[in-house]
This record gives C-alpha cells, sequence and structure tokens, in this order.
C-alpha cells in the first residue's frame, strides 16, 4: 500500500553493513540538549538535501518519500532504530545507502554526522 496515501511507513528496510570498528561505534558527543538542538538543525535546514524531504519529520513519509523504492527509514520505529548502532548510522549518512535513494553527504563534517545521530534517535525514545 502507499504510505503517502495510508500514512503508514514500514520499519524494517535493508541497509548495507559499515565495515568494523565503525559499525559498533557509539557516538563520541554527549546526549544533551544542545547537540539535539544542532542536529535538528542540521535535519530540518541545513543539511543538503534537507533530510525532511524524504524522512518527514522522522517518520520516513516526506514530501519525496512516495517515489522512492525503498522507502525511506522511519526514525520513529523504536524495534529498529534500537538494532542500528550509532556507527552503522554514521557510516549512511557519510556514504549514502546503495540501492535506496540515501545520497552520501559528504559535505557534512563528523562532528555534524554525530549531531544528527543524537537528533534521530529523539524520535523514538
Amino acid at each position: 500500500r502507499d504510505p503517502l496515501v495510508t500514512g503508514v511507513q514500514t520499519c524494517a528496510l535493508p541497509i548495507s553493513k559499515a565495515p568494523e570498528p565503525l559499525y559498533s561505534k557509539t557516538n563520541p558527543l554527549a546526549n544533551t540538549s544542545d547537540i539535539v538542538e544542532k542536529g535538528r538543525l542540521l535535519f530540518q535546514l541545513d543539511a543538503q538535501p534537507s533530510c525532511t524531504l524524504c524522512h518527514g519529520s522522522g517518520n520516513g513519509l516526506g514530501m519525496m518519500s512516495g517515489g522512492l523504492n525503498p522507502p525511506p527509514r522511519n526514525f520513529t520505529c523504536k524495534e529498529t532504530m534500537d538494532n542500528i548502532p550509532d556507527g552503522q548510522l554514521f557510516w549512511i549518512i557519510k556514504n549514502g545507502s546503495v540501492g535506496t535513494g540515501m545520497p552520501a553527504f559528504t559535505d557534512l563534517n563528523d562532528v555534524q554526522v554525530w549531531q544528527l545521530i543524537h537528533y534521530i534517535r529523539q524520535f523514538h525514545e
């Protein structure tokens, strides 16, 4: 069924695995309100293209999501997000995801990517 029509987004999506030791790496930044706010600004405004175009408000239902197969990741899905290590998210943001519409955000520095990860994690806490 069409997620834009039903307002439903799937949880589990296939992703290619980051290389070790990055896969198992935990976010080196403290999870503070300042860091999360910086991540929010990146997610909603500063990263180009904007994360919201595909991921919407975190639910994977952004305005571009209807044309993507597989659909964008649903960050509100706790059971899926709890099983994706920080290092995996870092790798996907930096390198994109082959076979999906997720581009590589090579213009973001490492600190910005870790800030984004803290913001993304708050969708399912």
